[in-house]
C-alpha cells in the first residue's frame, strides 16, 4: 500500500471533487481515481432478463455492475486479465475497497473524432473509426468482450494504438463469449450512429472494417445474425413511425438497417 497516494486521494475526496472519476498528478504522470458506486440494478433489468430468456438471446442479459467493493474488484480483475493478454488498458496503480487508481490510457477516441469533425478532416475521421473497429476486432480475437465498447470508452495513443477503458460491466461472466462479443458489435455500431448520425458513411466504415478484420465466418456473427432476425418484426413495425420516434429509437433503427442489409445477403448460420 502506498500511504502517500492514499493520503492524497483521501484528502482530494474530502475537499469534494464533484465527480466519481477524477484525475490526479502522481509521480510525474496523470492517473485516474474511480470511486465505488451503488448497484445499478433496476426494474428494467428484470424485464430485460425476462426478454432474454423468452427470445433465447443470451446477449440481451443485463450486465450491470454489482457496485460497491465488488464492482471495483471486478473491474480491477478485468484490467489485470486484459493486460496479461496484451490489450491496451489502464495499468492498475492502486486498489482499495472504496476506490481504484489507474493510469492514463491515451486520448478518448470520440473526442479525437469530434476534433477532426470540426476541422472538416473527413479522411482522418474515417481512419479513426476504422482503427476503433479494428481495435475491437483485436480484443475479440483475444477471446474476450468489453461490455460497453462505445466510442467514448475507446482510447487512442499517439502511435495510433487503440485501447479500452471503463470495465464496470462484465458480460464475459454472464453469457457465452460469442454472444458477449456480438453484443459488443451492436453497441459499437450504435455508438457510431448515435454520435455521428449526420455521417452515415462512418457507420458503414466501422461495420465494414470490423467484418473485414474478423472475417464473415467469425463465430460472434452467428448470434448477431440471430438477433437481427428476431428483431425484424420490431423494425418493420416501427419503421413507418420513424418520424415520431425519439432520438435513440431512430438511431437504433438506422444501425439495425445497416446490419441487416449486410447480414441478410449471407446464408451462413
Amino acid at each position: 500500500m502506498n500511504e502517500q497516494l492514499h493520503a492524497l486521494v483521501e484528502h482530494t475526496m474530502a475537499q469534494g471533487v464533484g465527480a466519481r472519476v477524477f484525475a490526479l498528478r502522481w509521480q510525474n504522470r496523470r492517473i485516474w481515481i474511480k470511486q465505488a458506486v451503488a448497484p445499478k440494478q433496476k426494474g428494467w433489468h428484470r424485464l430485460q432478463r425476462f426478454f432474454a430468456t423468452v427470445t433465447g438471446l443470451a446477449m440481451l442479459r443485463p450486465t450491470v455492475s454489482p457496485g460497491g467493493k465488488a464492482g471495483l474488484a471486478s473491474e480491477a480483475n478485468i484490467l489485470r486479465k486484459l493486460s496479461d493478454k496484451g490489450i491496451l488498458v489502464p495499468d492498475l496503480v492502486e486498489e482499495t475497497e472504496d476506490w481504484i487508481a489507474i493510469g492514463d490510457n491515451g486520448a478518448i477516441l470520440q473526442t479525437r473524432i469530434e476534433e477532426h469533425l470540426r476541422q472538416g478532416d473527413t479522411d482522418a475521421i474515417e481512419e479513426l473509426i476504422t482503427s476503433g473497429a479494428q481495435g475491437l476486432a483485436g480484443l475479440h480475437r483475444a477471446g474476450v468482450a468489453h461490455g460497453a465498447p462505445l466510442l467514448r470508452n475507446l482510447t487512442i495513443r499517439d502511435d495510433g494504438q487503440i485501447g479500452f477503458i471503463d470495465f464496470e460491466e462484465d458480460p464475459n461472466a454472464r453469457m457465452p463469449i460469442y454472444d458477449a462479443q456480438a453484443r459488443d458489435v451492436l453497441l459499437f455500431i450504435f455508438s457510431i450512429q448515435r454520435g455521428f448520425k449526420k455521417r452515415p458513411e462512418l457507420l458503414h466504415s466501422g461495420w465494414n472494417a470490423y467484418v473485414t478484420a474478423v472475417g464473415f465466418d467469425a463465430p460472434q456473427l452467428k448470434p448477431l445474425r440471430k438477433v437481427v432476425g428476431v428483431l425484424l418484426p420490431v423494425y418493420l413495425i416501427l419503421r413507418p413511425f420513424r418520424r415520431w420516434l425519439g432520438t435513440d429509437a431512430l438511431n437504433g433503427l438506422l444501425a439495425y438497417r445497416t446490419l441487416r442489409q449486410t447480414l441478410k445477403h449471407d446464408t451462413r448460420r
